[in-house]
């Protein structure tokens, strides 16, 4: 039952014409990836994901400094291809990039027409610092 009603707040996100990138936020091994992942997948053409916990994703990512640098990464990684509007993209385990946590504004102002949800655990305590999360 519960599972239903946050996938109706992502078909809600979703639909939304002012949609941003959407954090969620949980402890561990709760379900976010899985909810994303089986969502994700039946509601878009593409679901491009990547999992920063994988170093060699972090190694990658953790480098790129725009927005389509990182389209183009993502791109190269997953080997699927990202269309606005027909893809989602799922960044797992975000709080393992400060880069990429910073970058997400980025998303928002520069392509409101890519569909972004991020996801991870223990994000208070990695934000306790000196990052800013500018979403």
């Amino acid at each position: 039952m519960l599972y239903r009603k946050l996938e109706i707040e992502l078909d809600k996100w979703k639909n939304n014409p002012y949609r941003k990138t959407l954090i969620l936020r949980g402890a561990r091994q709760v379900g976010k990836t899985s909810l994303v992942r089986k969502w994700g997948e039946a509601n878009y053409d593409e679901f491009v994901e990547i999992n920063l916990e994988k170093k060699s994703n972090l190694n990658v990512f953790d480098k790129v400094q725009s927005v389509p640098d990182f389209i183009k990464s993502a791109n190269i990684i997953t080997g699927k291809k990202i269309f606005p509007g027909k893809s989602l993209i799922f960044i797992d385990e975000i709080q393992e990039s400060k880069n990429i946590m910073e970058l997400l504004r980025f998303f928002t102002e520069e392509r409101p027409d890519l569909h972004l949800i991020a996801a991870g655990s223990l994000l208070e305590a990695k934000m306790t610092g000196k990052w800013n999360v500018p979403v």
